[in-house]
């Protein structure tokens, strides 16, 4: 079953990374995928929120930085570790497993991404405290980091599914404890509800 399962990850690997390529995806991925491109823009906004925002940024500032940082050292530190799977840029090629690597060789352990656990944690959080339309944006950013880890031949899609799913887990649970404690779970969008009307008590005339 796990060979089996590996076996299928490795070849919708070489269809993402080999096969279903461009000139564009080429220039794309690698700078989509490097954390130097987004990393300024998301401390500037996480600053802005502990400076000036009001009391819901602030709850989201620090959902941010514990949920981030729980499930960055959780997939780091423990995962990683205990899986030890290899990334496939430094697996041996053979006829039957090529990759095409788009950056320089990453020697670390691939399960999961951590590049995919850390924005799928990242839009948790904000669609939890802010709503969807505001966690939106960066749902299609987890997706596009994910799928640019794949491309760039530094994580196989296992890899990136299963650190969307820490990411998303780990956050969920993190938020859910912050919302929980000291009356902060006003701060968590509500549904709307439509106003009852109260009934006309006045006598007619």
């Amino acid at each position: 079953m796990l060979d089996s399962l590996i076996n299928l990850d490795q070849r919708l690997f070489m269809l993402l990374n080999g096969e279903l390529t461009n000139g564009f995806l080429d220039w794309f991925m690698p700078f989509i995928t490097d954390a130097k491109t987004w990393l300024p823009f998301v401390l500037l906004a996480w600053f802005l929120m502990i400076c000036r925002g009001g009391k819901r940024l602030r709850v989201l500032a620090l959902a941010l930085l514990l949920s981030v940082g729980g499930t960055d050292f959780f997939c780091a530190r423990v995962v990683k570790k205990a899986v030890g799977r290899t990334r496939p840029c430094s697996l041996e090629q053979t006829d039957s497993f090529r990759c095409r690597l788009l950056l320089p060789i990453k020697t670390s352990k691939s399960f999961p991404s951590n590049h995919s656990a850390n924005t799928a944690a990242f839009a948790v959080v904000t669609m939890m405290i802010c709503g969807f339309k505001a966690g939106l944006p960066l749902l299609v950013l987890a997706f596009l980091v994910g799928y640019s880890r794949i491309y760039v031949g530094v994580h196989f899609p296992l890899d990136v599914a299963a650190g969307w799913l820490f990411g998303a887990l780990i956050a969920w649970l993190i938020t859910r404890l912050i919302l929980a404690r000291a009356n902060l779970q006003e701060c968590a969008v509500q549904p709307e509800t439509t106003p009852v009307e109260k009934p006309d008590t006045r006598l007619n005339s």
